[in-house]
């Protein structure tokens, strides 16, 4: 499974994203990885398509190593890369992605994908919220796409339920209870593969095994545990194993990671800051 990165930039690197306002949305073709991950295509600075990793739950957008090296990209300063499990120093360079109709400027973090590569050689970056949260998007696992609603269209849908987002570090979180009313803020991730808890849990089933948990940097090993059901606004996601991570490199206000993988759809309105759980699909009828 994949976990996040928060980047804390340098600072004076001037960055920027834009949007073309069309109305109608825009559907972008995707491959779902495992089941589970999103893989979009993403330009660099003018060149591409590439296949790039779309991951909800990274503030920052990276570009792998050998692709930076490709371009050219200028070196933009240091940062601190930081997943669940390690932090530690890394490269910005400058870039423009595109994704869509959705521009962004600025600093990226340059860095190897040879776990992510292990999964698809293809994928040669990452596209994270620096990018996405420019505009709307409808991640569609069950048609295998993902729709861009720069012009707001699809907020003004009947979708359902809207929960609110809650953001730290750039990562969109939502909050979740467990049957015995104890809150859980899980980010919503799309490069997750089953969900973590950062903590140790009172209401966790341990059970008697061990699974990998791999970011793109590291591969560790985590104890398995099922908690359960969660309720979400009027949801319910059933009983679910969990990694236990039992603590992150740094500080972390979440309670853990819940994959967007679990749904067959969701509708990030990054405008009003909520998340629609399985959208009414009769919604997008007004995309092309």
């Amino acid at each position: 499974m994949a976990a996040a990165f928060t980047v804390l930039t340098a600072a004076g690197v001037a960055e920027a994203a834009t949007s073309t306002d069309l109305s109608a949305p825009v559907r972008i073709p995707a491959r779902i990885l495992e089941d589970r991950l999103v893989v979009v295509p993403v330009s660099v600075s003018g060149r591409g398509p590439y296949s790039f990793l779309l991951d909800t739950g990274s503030s920052v957008s990276i570009v792998d190593e050998g692709l930076a090296r490709e371009l050219d990209l200028p070196v933009a300063g240091t940062t601190l890369a930081e997943t669940a499990t390690s932090a530690r120093p890394g490269d910005l360079v400058e870039a423009v992605l595109r994704l869509g109709r959705v521009e962004r400027a600025g600093a990226v973090l340059r860095a190897p994908l040879r776990t992510l590569q292990r999964v698809d050689g293809a994928i040669r970056g990452v596209v994270g919220q620096d990018l996405l949260r420019q505009a709307n998007w409808w991640l569609d696992y069950r048609g295998r796409a993902v729709f861009e609603d720069s012009g707001g269209s699809l907020a003004r849908a009947l979708l359902g339920e809207r929960l609110a987002l809650v953001w730290d570090a750039g990562r969109p979180a939502i909050d979740t209870s467990l049957p015995s009313r104890r809150p859980l803020r899980l980010v919503l991730d799309s490069a997750a593969s089953s969900p973590v808890l950062f903590r140790d849990l009172p209401d966790a089933m341990a059970e008697p095994l061990l699974a990998r948990l791999t970011t793109a940097g590291d591969d560790v090993a985590v104890r398995m545990a099922s908690v359960g059901p969660l309720r979400a606004g009027r949801a319910l996601i059933p009983r679910l194993q969990v990694a236990i991570l039992g603590g992150t490199a740094t500080p972390r206000a979440e309670d853990g990671l819940l994959p967007t993988a679990l749904f067959e759809g969701l509708y990030f309105d990054n405008r009003a800051s909520t998340v629609v759980l399985e959208p009414r699909r009769s919604s997008l009828s007004v995309a092309r």
